[in-house]
């Protein structure tokens, strides 16, 4: 059965524009008077829904979603085309609308769910539901302007989630409250998932629409431009946001692979509780407990866990960052295969075991987290909360330690370094900024991305083998000359660099099995004379690649992991 069905809709919106002089034309008002000109927010919208589905809708900010939502809700009209709707609608769009500051909690709860359709005998019956789902008890006497912004959303919510309703219009979800007042919101609509009602559910954060939706439409200039499967819509939606002028921030938000963590929730412990994380240790390869490593070495994280209740399915989940906010490795059970079906009450512990951290030397940070099954939410999350530090110097901030060999073309002889142990850090990040080319007996010729045939490439897959072929015009024969190849991110993060002497007029730059996770990267060329603090010769961005990592592991680079765990027995 259909529950909603758009037949070739649109919306037009006339914008008045104030004009102070004269405006010049055939149908031009008398000045002083306002112009108006059409915006169309949505343009043609086709969409059938059926009974108990739901849906997705993503764009960016003005793409028209909200205009979408209003149409469905009654609040507006469509200037074209026909909606039909079959069953009681309801609609968490403006959470509280209609809140009077000078009343208090109580009278609002009446005044608003009056407001939303609902009687008298029907707010008494519902009402203590409503206040202890709202959490707000021992604050309802109170008037409306003594509450927080948070502590009003929660007050909506409540009373909108406890409607009669057969079709549910949701807008940005998860602004609602704090992580554990989220999950709340989350067990409500996976209650009404179950109930057989049909949701339409609006949001920027991709995750959360992938997780929860049959289906997802996505608008742009009001119009549909893709509909389908979670993962068809996110790559589309992605590529729009790599067209636009947002911030590269927000797409690496909404992107597969996340970059960088928010530093301002460092150090704080998130979650609903049913599982409270109660200690984390990490020990070296010599299973000594310690937070202090050397580079590559096996490293291994232990957290031990105790669940006040059951919880029917979850995963565990270990992050690192460096600590500038870095993104280094995000894995989960979950993304690894390997789902908790159920957590009994009692103790038990997790942890993950690292082959070899191939970070660069540096100080890092650790987040443990129990999450729900589909990651919605965390039952115990510590962010950034287990500080620890790789030995070593790292002069130029790079960020990982990866294996590479020195191979020259035509020779049975290749010079193999696994991983980088010279000393000699040639770069400066102030030379990311700029192309340069001083008095200097070597000319780049040309640059070459191979795969391991050989052949020329430029998109790979997280462990492919990755060569840098690099040729050299000589004007004269070089005299203590080094080449630096670096690899970088493409915002910017200095992933790894390298360093020889500079003889053969052919070398090739060979990363085996690249670890590197989904994302843009580029490759920078520098070449320096001994003792030189400048380049003589340097190219900025010469070539770029693509990788893209077939699991959804969040980062810059995959290692190589093994986890366990021992969950609380059960007498089931």
């Amino acid at each position: 059965m259909k529950a909603i069905v758009l037949k070739d809709i649109s919306k037009r919106f006339l914008l008045s524009h104030q004009k102070d002089g004269v405006v010049r034309g055939m149908f031009s008002p008398m000045p002083g008077h306002k112009i108006s000109t059409e915006f169309w927010a949505l343009k043609n919208i086709n969409m059938e829904i059926n009974q108990g589905k739901v849906i997705g809708v993503i764009g960016r900010n003005g793409a028209g979603k909200t205009t979408l939502l209003n149409l469905l809700a009654g609040v507006s009209t469509p200037t074209t085309g026909k909606i039909e709707i079959h069953g009681r609608v309801s609609s968490l769009l403006t959470l509280g609308a209609g809140f009077q500051d000078e009343l208090t909690g109580e009278e609002n709860i009446y005044l608003n769910s009056s407001i939303v359709g609902m009687g008298r005998s029907e707010v008494n019956e519902k009402y203590h539901s409503i206040v202890e789902f709202s959490e707000l008890d021992g604050f309802l006497d109170s008037p409306l302007h003594t509450y927080s912004q948070g502590m009003r959303l929660r007050l909506g919510f409540s009373i909108a989630a406890h409607m009669d309703f057969d079709i549910l219009l949701t807008d940005e979800i998860l602004s609602v409250g704090d992580v554990s007042f989220q999950k709340k919101c989350f067990d409500k609509i996976e209650g009404f998932k179950k109930q057989n009602k049909t949701m339409i559910i609006t949001s920027h954060d991709i995750d959360t629409i992938n997780r929860i939706c049959d289906e997802i439409f996505l608008l742009e200039n009001g119009e549909i431009v893709q509909q389908g499967s979670s993962e068809k819509v996110s790559a589309r939606y992605l590529e729009l946001l790599k067209e636009s002028s947002l911030p590269a921030t927000f797409r690496q938000r909404c992107g597969k692979t996340k970059w960088w963590a928010d530093k301002r929730s460092w150090e704080k412990k998130e979650g609903s509780k049913e599982i409270r994380i109660v200690e984390v240790r990490t020990y070296n390869s010599r299973g000594k407990q310690t937070n202090v490593f050397k580079p590559n070495e096996t490293v291994r994280l232990e957290a031990r866990f105790i669940a006040d209740q059951e919880v029917k399915a979850s995963h565990f989940g270990v992050a690192i960052f460096r600590e500038d906010g870095a993104y280094c490795y995000g894995p989960n059970t979950l993304f690894d295969g390997q789902p908790i079906e159920k957590v009994s009450k009692g103790e038990g512990f997790f942890s993950i075991e690292y082959k070899s951290l191939s970070l660069k030397p540096g100080n890092y940070r650790f987040s443990a987290a129990v999450w729900d099954s589909t990651e919605l939410w965390a039952y115990d999350y510590h962010v950034g909360f287990y500080k620890f530090e790789i030995l070593g110097n790292n002069k130029n901030a790079q960020l990982l330690n990866l294996q590479y060999k020195w191979e020259i073309p035509g020779q049975e002889r290749k010079f193999s370094i696994f991983p980088i142990t010279e000393s000699l850090e040639l770069f400066d990040p102030e030379y990311k900024l700029f192309d340069q080319t001083l008095p200097c007996a070597v000319q780049i010729s040309a640059v070459h991305l191979l795969d391991a045939a050989g052949n020329a490439k430029t998109d790979f897959d997280t462990g492919d083998d990755l060569k840098i072929k690099m040729q050299f015009e000589f004007l004269k024969m070089p005299h203590n000359y080094y080449l630096w190849v670096g690899i970088f991110r493409s915002d910017d993060i200095y992933c790894h660099g390298v360093s020889r002497k500079l003889k053969e007029e052919a070398v090739v730059l060979n990363y085996p099995k690249l670890p590197l996770l989904t994302g843009d990267y580029y490759v920078s060329l520098g070449v320096w004379k001994k003792d030189q603090q400048e380049p003589l010769l340097y190219r900025h961005k010469i070539c770029n690649f693509k990788i893209v990592f077939n699991g959804q592991d969040h980062g810059t680079v995959y290692l190589e992991h093994v986890w366990k765990w021992q969950l609380p027995f059960s007498n089931d």
